[in-house]
C-alpha cells in the first residue's frame, strides 16, 4: 500500500465560464434532442420552488447564449450547455454507480452546472457542494436526464439515484462517497479513492484485510471518506475507532494521501 473571483450579478457580454473543464462541474446528460432551453430550466426552477427547492433564476442572457444563471442559498452557479447553443463539453467516465444496464455515455448530450466565478475558488467548500448537488438534485427530478457526471471524480451516476443519494446526505445522511468519489482496487487488495481530494485536499488508500469480503471493505472505506470529509484532511497521525476495529490514518510522506492502516 506504499504507492502513495467577479461579483454577483455583474456579467460581460461573454460567458466565459460555459465549457469549463473544472473539477467542479456536475454535468447533466441527456439524450439528443431533449436538451433544456433556459425558458425550460426557468419553468423548472420555478416549479421546484413550489416543492421546497430556495432557488431562482438570478441572471438570463438572449436565449441563443445557451446559459443562465441560478441563485440557491446566497450562491450563484452557471447552466451552461443549454439549446439551442450546442452541448457542453463530452464526459470521460471512470466508474458508474446506480445503473442496471451500461450507459451510452457517448450518445448524450452534456449541460453543464458549476460554480459561478465568484464562488469558484471555493468550489470544494462543503457549503458551496451542498448547495450544488440540492440544486442539481431537485433539476434532475423534474427534467428528462438520463445520467449525472461528476467531474472531479469522472464518475457517472443513474438520476434517480444521484437525486436520492445527494438529498439524502444533505439531510443528515453520509457523505455521498459512491458517487462523489470513485474507488480502485491496488494489486495488494488495498482501496484507493479518487476524487476525494476535492474535498479535503487529500486522496485516501485503506489497507486489505485478509479476513474481510470486498464489499466490507469498501464499506469501511465508505465510512473513513465520511469522517474525514466531516473533519477535513489531516496533517499527522490519529486513530479513529477502539480497540481491534481501530483505524491508524496517517498523511503519506509522498503525495496528498492518507493512508489507513488495520488495528491502530
Amino acid at each position: 500500500m506504499d504507492q502513495e473571483p467577479g461579483a454577483a450579478g455583474q456579467h460581460d457580454d461573454v460567458h466565459v465560464g460555459s465549457g469549463t473543464s473544472s473539477g467542479a462541474c456536475l454535468s447533466l446528460l441527456f439524450r439528443k434532442g431533449e436538451r433544456p432551453e433556459a425558458e425550460a430550466i426557468a419553468r423548472t426552477v420555478e416549479t421546484a420552488r413550489e416543492g421546497g427547492l430556495v432557488a431562482s433564476v438570478s441572471y438570463r442572457p438572449d436565449p441563443a447564449a445557451g446559459w443562465l444563471e441560478l441563485l440557491a442559498s446566497g450562491l450563484t452557479f452557471d447552466l451552461a450547455g443549454l439549446s439551442p447553443l450546442g452541448p457542453a463539453p463530452a464526459v470521460e467516465v471512470y466508474q458508474a454507480f446506480g445503473f442496471d444496464r451500461p450507459c451510452a455515455v457517448a450518445e448524450l448530450e452534456a449541460v453543464q452546472l458549476v460554480p459561478s466565478g465568484h464562488i469558484l475558488s471555493g468550489a470544494g467548500l462543503l457549503p458551496v457542494m451542498r448547495t450544488m448537488m440540492g440544486l442539481a438534485a431537485n433539476l434532475v427530478l423534474h427534467l428528462p436526464v438520463a445520467a449525472v457526471h461528476w467531474g472531479a471524480a469522472q464518475t457517472l451516476m443513474e438520476p434517480r439515484y444521484f437525486s436520492r443519494l445527494m438529498l439524502n446526505w444533505l439531510a443528515g445522511g453520509a457523505f455521498p462517497s459512491l458517487g462523489l468519489t470513485a474507488f480502485s482496487r491496488a494489486p495488494d487488495g488495498s482501496i484507493g479513492t479518487r476524487g476525494l481530494a476535492h474535498f479535503t485536499g487529500q486522496e485516501m488508500q485503506l489497507e486489505a484485510s485478509l479476513h474481510e469480503s470486498d464489499s466490507d471493505t469498501a464499506r469501511l472505506a465508505v465510512r473513513v471518506i465520511d469522517h474525514l470529509v466531516r473533519h477535513g484532511g489531516i496533517a499527522q497521525a490519529q486513530t479513529i475507532g477502539q480497540w481491534s476495529d481501530a483505524l491508524l490514518l496517517e498523511p503519506s510522506k509522498v503525495g496528498k494521501l492518507v493512508l489507513v492502516w488495520r488495528g491502530g
